[in-house]
């Protein structure tokens, strides 16, 4: 029921067989063997290397693959015999943790083999010739999309000691070195190797899909009335990317993320969870009006199988307490990565799926961690406590426009119009109007419900979508009529579902105790003078203080709360009120900490 728009993510690296031919890029000032060069491979100078035999052993058994679990016939041996261009830091026996890669290949597990060919293979090659000359020192993109410092002056990669340079080849340069150029994982690798971020991970990695994309891939002849393919192409998706708003996997991104441990990470899930308390089964009465002012009713019930209930629940409440872990370093007001977490640093972070906290809230999500780990495309904060607020995250306010039609489910005895309520204001009136300043402006968008008759007591039906089990502060907010010169007298009645029932229950709310009106009658006030004179402004009306949802209709298209404003003015009472009710919206103020 929970509809997830998923973006295609393209694999990190393009298939041998799918590579497009790249001009060999080389640098006329550079000193490159030339007793091979243009004569042997990249594959055959260190085949020939018997101080690379290892590296070269790994290199023939591993095929290059376009994605995870997408292998071409082709192995990396085949790739540096092929006529593309590459630079080659090829380590020495020794250099590297031979035994652990092997075991990897042998295992023939996917992941294992393409964890060699990330962290090894693709992660000392490069493509175009890159020469150790001078006092150069470059950023190096490799073919996992890894940066790793060049470093001519220094003569090492990454750190990494090079002790034979510019073996000039016909397809490239291969350098030989010392040690193994570390491999640095970003964050969404990251987790994996953390035991105790593994409820983490496995949440992740259970909203990662690989899916066939026909359209890029290419078609090869029709047999038996099947298509076959002769170059598939595969997309990873991750839906945690999309709640997230942050592509974790990006190499060209700097992202902060906070990262609970299964303790943090199961009280995370303990807070979220009586938020999204769904029913099994929903019944609604769906109405709408007509043009000519009929109302018409339809009933539509969403209910789940046990596995639909399971999954639903389980999606919602870990996207929810997740969602806003991430933050995009570049895009922090002031930002100092070693700086912002430290209390009272911080004055605000603005999540990447776009919730801002604010100080001294926000120091504390990091649960006092100072010391980050440094990734390749950002940091990370292992938390042992989650300390995210309801209110400050998913259970957010809600805002109800009343002049967007889709908000409305129907009306009667009016015809509802929207218009621009402006008003030059020039003093206040009352504790209402303390927050607006004299000679300021007010202009919103309202729905005014013009009566169809000068004797008849307009309505209308607002619909609530995607309120949480959880406790708001409900308002609806009600522009003064300064043409009748006089406030509103309504009614207000929720109807919503609760957990034994699977039709609405309907409820008239009360006046609260210190507003305006009496008993079920609401009224409105003016707020403040316009620059005529005359009393004018938006009044907050609270409608119910403290509202408890029992269910959860997140996501949901066919079950939802509404709320019904009817004018309730006798005859006698229409020299003190006017019926037509202008309305701005309703807002739901979220309680739950």
């Amino acid at each position: 029921m929970n509809k997830k728009h998923i973006k295609y993510l393209q694999g990190s690296v393009i298939g041998a067989a799918c590579i497009a031919a790249f001009a060999s890029c080389t640098d006329d000032h550079f000193d490159v063997n030339p007793d091979v060069a243009g004569r042997t491979t990249l594959w055959e100078n260190i085949q020939s290397n018997e101080n690379l035999s290892q590296f070269a052993e790994i290199l023939s058994k591993v095929h290059y693959s376009k994605s995870k679990g997408v292998s071409t016939p082709q192995t990396y041996s085949d790739l540096l015999n092929h006529d593309q261009t590459f630079t080659v830091w090829a380590p020495e026996n020794g250099a590297f943790n031979y035994t652990y890669y092997m075991d990897l290949i042998n295992s023939e597990d996917v992941d294992s083999l393409y964890k060699v060919e990330t962290n090894l293979l693709q992660n000392h090659i490069t493509r175009f010739s890159k020469v150790m000359s001078g006092a150069d020192s470059t950023d190096i993109t490799l073919l996992n999309n890894k940066v790793a410092v060049f470093n001519s002056a220094k003569g090492t990669i990454k750190g990494a000691k090079i002790v034979d340079a510019n073996i000039g080849a016909s397809n490239g340069i291969l350098h030989v070195v010392d040690g193994n150029i570390a491999y640095q994982p970003n964050i969404y690798e990251y987790f994996e190797s953390v035991a105790d971020l593994d409820s983490l991970s496995k949440y992740l990695k259970s909203t990662e899909r690989t899916e066939f994309n026909e359209y890029a891939s290419t078609q090869g002849p029709t047999i038996n009335g099947e298509i076959t393919w002769v170059d598939s192409v595969m997309y990873t998706t991750n839906d945690y990317f999309n709640i997230s708003r942050a592509y974790i996997n990006s190499e060209d991104s700097l992202y902060v993320m906070i990262m609970p441990t299964n303790k943090a990470w199961k009280e995370g899930l303990d807070k979220a969870a009586p938020f999204f308390n769904y029913k099994k089964k929903y019944t609604q009465q769906i109405s709408s009006t007509t043009a000519d002012g009929t109302v018409t009713t339809t009933t539509e019930t969403t209910e789940f199988t046990d596995v639909e209930f399971d999954s639903l629940k389980n999606a919602e409440i870990k996207g929810a307490m997740a969602g806003s872990l991430v933050f995009n370093a570049k895009y922090q007001y002031g930002y100092n990565y070693t700086q912002f977490p430290v209390e009272g640093a911080c004055d605000s972070l603005t999540s990447t799926n776009g919730v801002t906290f604010y100080k001294p809230y926000c120091a504390r999500l990091f649960d006092g961690n100072t010391t980050p780990v440094t990734l390749s495309n950002g940091y990370g904060y292992i938390v042992d406590n989650y300390n995210y607020l309801a209110n400050q995250t998913w259970m957010s306010d809600r805002i109800v426009e009343a002049e967007y039609s889709n908000n409305v489910e129907t009306y009667t005895r009016c015809t509802p119009s929207s218009v621009r309520y402006y008003k030059n204001i020039v003093g206040v009136l009352g504790e209402e109007g303390d927050t607006i300043a004299k000679d300021s402006t007010v202009e919103i968008g309202i729905m005014k419900t013009i009566q169809t008759s000068s004797a008849s007591n307009p309505d209308v039906t607002f619909k609530l979508r995607n309120l949480l089990s959880g406790t708001y502060d409900i308002y609806v907010l009600v522009a003064y009529n300064d043409e009748a010169k006089k406030p509103n007298r309504f009614t207000a009645r929720l109807s919503y579902h609760d957990e034994d029932r699977d039709n609405a229950t309907t409820e008239t709310l009360k006046v609260p105790e210190g507003e305006a009106g009496t008993g079920n009658y609401f009224e409105n006030v003016p707020t403040c003078v316009d620059e005529n004179g005359n009393a004018c402004g938006v009044d907050s009306v609270l409608l119910a203080k403290d509202f408890k949802f029992p269910v959860c209709y997140y996501g949901l298209d066919n079950a939802y709360v509404t709320l019904k404003l009817a004018s309730y003015v006798s005859s006698s009472q229409t020299s003190t009120y006017t019926r037509e009710l202008w309305i701005d919206k309703i807002v739901l103020i979220a309680k739950d900490e």
